[in-house]
């Protein structure tokens, strides 16, 4: 029946087979092994990544047939974490993996099926090259930066081996020695030098010295005898000599003389240290064992000893002309930049700083000590600091974003508003980093299904700000600020700050929309005789407005229309029908979902229609229904009989009627739904299990928080 209905209908086909089998048949099992449960799990998987919502549904389903039968579907989570990731859809793949890992992710090393669609990622939202322990996240595609992610997710993962090769085989090879630093810091190291060994390989021809030394100092210490033995097969040349003729060995021999010598960094430091020496002397050493490379540390004590900018600029010149490379690290590039603009104050201080050169790369250090900086006022380390930032991140906008964070850190709002509006100017937006920032930072954490409490500031300033540096400071089609634009239109409307909620949702819809004016899609309505298979292209809509607006959103704009008293409101008036016609405010959420679909945004008529109801089972349904303070205050004022509230829905909503001809034919049935006791039911069941094996985080991740707060 599933492949007549898919074979006829497409996802609508789907759609019907799985409505049918959650609604009509009670306690059905789908199979989780052999080739009917790869084929019925596969369809309802792939239905659920282009709407959300039926997705949700299925993971509440396989986890409650875990939790019943402890068996599961095996691809469970390989198809929903790599389909997003297929799909270019980097932000819903590290979410889903954080939801499914538990019990879906039986084994850590099972992230390593979702390495391959991050590599064939369709869609990444940046480039696609990357420069090793740098952290510029901008240069890393998405989908492998989602891998990242899932990886720092994850614990006790050893991937090593295959996750390199897999790598290294790919598209995305200059992307190996960054997947390598972040396996390493995680303790996950390769088991023997041959796992490493075509890493090494790759980095000795196409690598940069630094990341080449970097290598060779970690295989070296994890892998001493194998490294010894390699170096000394390479460094005899005796054999290679035999076998050339004899008027070629002396050439070789020349050659090999010529070969750069390894000449160590600490050693370097203390010549050039030594008072004795002059700097043409080491020089002289220097060509003479044929060495063509120093490291930081030697340069340092080079420039200490030298006098001024002007000499070390020379010195550096001269070091070029002898064919000795001092490298391209910040320290040098500093350096080099800071001699050449005669800074003495800031040369000095970086000279004489009690940072290692190498400390100098790490962006997440110097931030941190930049606020430290800042907060204290220190101006000399905090110039020096910049100065070190600016040689790490060559592109503006990236230091435009520390500068952003390092405000909101400093809880000197108006200060991080004026970078993102200097931003804005320039044509930059926010890095991921910094909206996940303003997640952090900003908006403090809250009960589920209650408003944001703080001490320190308003709560309507958190929002307004998030608001305008979302509004600002991220690009069209950005998926990775849904969930925050989400949480915002929660909390606006928990506050009861209606006149923002209806401002930023129609931004929202006029900003991202690829159309407006567009008619509701039919598909909504739940009668089989009113879907319209050809309007299934128009189903989503664009990717931002249909995770925002999603039709939780949609009962929750409903419900809190209704979150109002209604002495203290002003009147709402149709704005299609007579101007002259005043309606309730409590209908306020419809005319907002109207105005929404005038702008492209599609509305879910079904559960907008059962958000109407459980209101009007709050205002006029049976007292039970009734537990909470608010609902029990706006019952107990109620000015309106059932009549009236249910024609300024009818005329807000407009035609075809939102409840049909039930308003007239069964009002007292209209008011007074059904209980819905299975989604409880699921909870409990899942709660009990949580808890028993210690998954309390996990519980907030399965909860439906977008349904509670449409209920507050």
């Amino acid at each position: 029946l599933l492949r007549y209905r898919q074979r006829h209908y497409g996802d609508r086909g789907t759609l019907d087979i799985w409505e049918g089998l959650m609604t009509r048949v009670e306690g059905v099992q789908l199979p989780v092994s052999g080739d009917t449960a790869d084929f019925f799990w596969q369809s309802f998987v792939e239905l659920g990544l282009k709407q959300e919502v039926i997705l949700k549904e299925l993971a509440d389903y396989a986890f409650e047939l875990w939790v019943k039968t402890g068996r599961r579907w095996d691809r469970f989570y390989e198809s929903i974490v790599g389909g997003f990731l297929e799909r270019g859809l980097a932000q819903q793949a590290v979410e889903w993996h954080k939801r499914l890992r538990d019990p879906h992710l039986p084994c850590p090393n099972d992230i390593l099926s979702v390495l391959r669609p991050a590599i064939n990622s369709s869609n990444p939202f940046y480039a696609t090259s990357a420069i090793p322990w740098k952290p510029k996240r901008h240069l890393i595609p998405a989908g492998l930066r989602a891998f990242e992610s899932i990886c720092r997710a994850t614990h006790g993962h050893k991937i090593y081996s295959q996750a390199i090769s897999t790598v290294l085989q790919s598209d995305y090879i200059d992307y190996a020695p960054r997947l390598h630093k972040l396996l390493i810091e995680r303790g996950d190291h390769p088991q023997s030098y041959e796992d490493i060994q075509a890493l090494i390989e790759h980095t000795n021809e196409y690598g940069s010295s630094g990341l080449i030394q970097k290598l060779h100092r970690y295989a070296s210490v994890r892998f001493p005898d194998q490294v010894e033995a390699i170096n000394e097969d390479e460094s005899d040349p005796r054999g290679e000599l035999a076998r050339q003729p004899e008027d070629q060995q002396s050439d070789s021999r020349g050659k090999a003389w010529l070969e750069e010598k390894p000449f160590k960094d600490d050693f370097g430091a203390r010549l050039f240290a030594t008072k004795a020496l002059r700097f043409e002397m080491i020089l002289s050493g220097l060509r003479m064992f044929g060495v063509t490379t120093i490291g930081p540390q030697s340069l340092r004590e080079m420039a200490i000893r030298a006098h001024g900018c002007q000499d070390i600029a020379d010195k550096l010149q001269e070091l070029q002309k002898a064919g000795i490379s001092v490298g391209d690290s910040v320290f040098v590039r500093l350096l080099n930049k800071l001699a050449t603009e005669n800074r003495d104050i800031l040369l000095s201080d970086l000279l004489h700083s009690d940072q290692h050169p190498d400390v100098l790369e790490d962006a997440q250090l110097q931030e941190s000590l930049l606020l430290s900086y800042y907060v204290a006022r220190d101006w000399r380390p905090y110039n020096l600091t910049l100065a070190i930032l600016g040689q790490i991140f060559e592109d503006k906008s990236d230091l435009a974003n520390v500068h952003f964070r390092k405000f909101l850190a400093a809880g000197e709002w108006k200060m991080a508003i004026q970078v993102v509006d200097n931003m804005v100017l320039r044509g930059a937006t926010l890095s991921q980093e910094s909206i996940d920032f303003i997640a952090e930072r900003v908006l403090i954490p809250r009960a589920p299904g209650k408003p944001p409490r703080r001490d320190d500031i308003p709560a309507t300033k958190e929002i307004k700000f998030v608001s305008h540096a979302l509004r600002h400071g991220t690009s069209n089609g950005d998926l990775a600020v849904t969930e925050l634009w989400v949480e915002v239109l929660k909390r606006l409307g928990m506050l009861n700050l209606w006149d923002e909620l209806r401002k930023c949702c129609l931004w929202l819809a006029r900003q991202y929309s690829s159309s407006s004016n567009t008619t509701r899609s039919i598909v909504s309505y739940p009668k089989k005789s009113q879907r319209d298979t050809g309007a299934l292209a128009q189903q989503h809509g664009d990717a931002l407005l249909r995770k925002v607006f999603s039709r939780n959103m949609q009962a929750a704009i409903v419900a809190w229309g209704f979150r109002t008293r209604v002495s203290q409101q002003r009147k709402w008036m149709v704005s299609h029908g007579d101007p002259h016609e005043s309606l309730i405010p409590w209908v306020r959420g419809l005319v907002l979902l109207r105005e929404l679909e005038k702008n492209g945004v599609h509305l879910s008529v079904t559960w907008i229609r059962r958000a109407c109801r459980h209101r009007l089972a709050v205002l006029y349904g049976r007292h039970g229904l009734v537990n909470r303070r608010m609902n029990r205050m706006l019952r107990h004022e109620n000015p309106y009989s059932v009549v009236r509230v249910l024609g300024d829905i009818n005329l807000a909503w407009g035609e075809p009627s939102l409840f049909g001809d039930r308003e007239v034919r069964d009002t007292k049935g209209l008011v007074n739904p059904p209980n819905r006791t299975r989604r409880r039911r699921v909870k409990k069941v899942r709660s009990a299990y949580l808890q028993g094996a210690g998954y309390s985080r996990m519980r907030e991740l399965y909860n439906s928080s977008a349904k509670r707060d449409s209920h507050v």
